[in-house]
């Protein structure tokens, strides 16, 4: 929502440029003659002095989520009635306002309470105050506000910030000041937007603390993070490194790289978790960010892949004279789909194979037919045997092919568990 606040300071300029400088300066000597700034300026003193605002933000200087700190330009508008402040306009040829310093009448006294290094009065002294004929002030003291923040980066790159600003009035209590907004939202009239940061939601209100007699102005604004820079940068990157555990088992064992290109893996992955951890803020409440959880598991999963590869090996290089487990036979024979093909009718010791020939003759013109079997024995051991048997370096190729799907298997489940929380 937009406001046309400065406007109203147009039109007052324009209405004191039409009178003289000695009528301005006699004006300005008689009403503050007399005038105490110590004293608000109401009739009844046992009544409430409203004072109605809105806050105008500029732009978004930084923030800087390692210390806990937002920094934002912006300026108050601030309106309340002083009745010392009237006189009629043509005793003093036709002037309507008049524009004072704010050491020399009443103010706010207005403090930002959730700064984030130091405690100070709200706006700069050189900044002038303007009161019309009817009392009516027109305030904007503007200032750049550092106030704390802790962040909330459990979803970092993909968070939401909201800070909390507050102020409070010092020195009067509940049943005296009381302030309300002109709108209940940040007004957004010269903003500009922030190249990390944007502003979806704002609001503004007054908190009166009874039982402390204090009374606090308070600025809420909601920042959505913009992650593409980040994504680009480090998330992306870090799913591509995570691949490659998947290529550790494809090169092959007599290379001897395997082992040098998993801890290769393993150390990139360990820098970019030094670089996120350097750009976060040490803070584990409310929550520790998804991001470094994931690469967490990202560097025990490129340990646990850097210890298979060792393993795969040792079974390329065990000695043939060992002999292979019965249970890890059979799983090999599955993946590596070997079969032993035997009929069941074949000795276990060997077997006879028997060939019969009809031989034919002719006897006084008669054919006779005779039948001649012959017998040949092979053994199970033979080179014709289909039964394969199962190597070590079998296993090491069922072991390459079991953690390589692992490898794949952990790498999608990782990734897609930080894109559903993340998102």
């Amino acid at each position: 929502m937009k406001t046309n606040i400065p406007l109203s300071v147009v039109f007052l300029t324009a209405a004191v440029s039409s009178t003289n400088y000695n009528t301005v300066h006699n004006l300005t000597d008689t009403l503050l003659n007399g005038y105490n700034k110590m004293v608000r300026g109401s009739k009844d003193m046992t009544g409430k002095t409203t004072v109605r605002f809105t806050f105008q933000i500029v732009n978004i200087v930084e923030f800087d989520e390692r210390n806990g700190k937002l920094s934002i330009t912006g300026f108050f508008f601030l309106q309340w009635n002083d009745y010392r402040m009237t006189w009629d306009p043509e005793q003093y040829n036709a002037t309507t306002s008049l524009m004072f310093v704010t050491e020399d009448v009443w103010t706010p006294n207005i403090i930002l309470s959730s700064a984030h290094s130091d405690f100070r009065g709200l706006g700069v002294k050189e900044l002038p105050i303007r009161f019309d004929n009817t009392g009516n002030s027109y305030w904007y003291p503007a200032d750049v506000f550092k106030t704390a923040c802790t962040p909330d980066i459990y979803y970092y790159p993909y968070d939401t910030q909201i800070c909390d600003i507050f102020f409070s009035f010092w020195g009067y209590g509940v049943n005296e000041v009381g302030f309300q907004p002109f709108i209940d939202e940040v007004n957004r009239y010269v903003y500009t937007e922030h190249g990390l940061w944007n502003l979806t939601e704002s609001s503004v209100g007054a908190i009166e603390d009874a039982r402390a007699n204090l009374i606090f102005l308070y600025i809420q604004l909601k920042l959505t993070r913009m992650p593409e820079f980040y994504l680009i940068n480090m998330i992306l990157p870090v799913m591509t490194i995570g691949m490659l555990n998947i290529l550790v088992f494809l090169l092959p064992a007599e290379s001897g790289e395997r082992v040098g290109f998993s801890i290769t893996v393993l150390l990139a992955i360990a820098v970019f978790q030094t670089i996120a951890s350097e750009k976060l803020p040490a803070i584990s409440r409310p929550q520790v960010s998804l991001l470094c959880i994931k690469l967490l598991v990202d560097l025990c999963l490129s340990v646990l892949v850097t210890t298979l590869a060792i393993v795969s090996l040792y079974f390329y290089d065990m000695s043939d004279s060992r002999k292979v487990p019965d249970c890890l036979r059979a799983i090999c024979k599955v993946i590596l789909c070997k079969k032993c093909e035997k009929d069941k009718e074949k000795d276990k010791e060997g077997y006879q194979e028997e060939e019969t020939y009809k031989i034919y003759q002719i006897i006084d013109g008669q054919q006779i037919t005779a039948s001649i079997s012959i017998s040949d024995n092979h053994s199970s051991n033979d080179e014709g045997s289909k039964c394969t048997d199962i190597t070590w370096v079998d296993i090491g190729r069922c072991s390459d092919i079991v953690f390589a799907v692992f490898s794949i298997l952990a790498f999608i489940a990782s990734n897609v568990v930080f894109a559903v929380l993340a998102m």
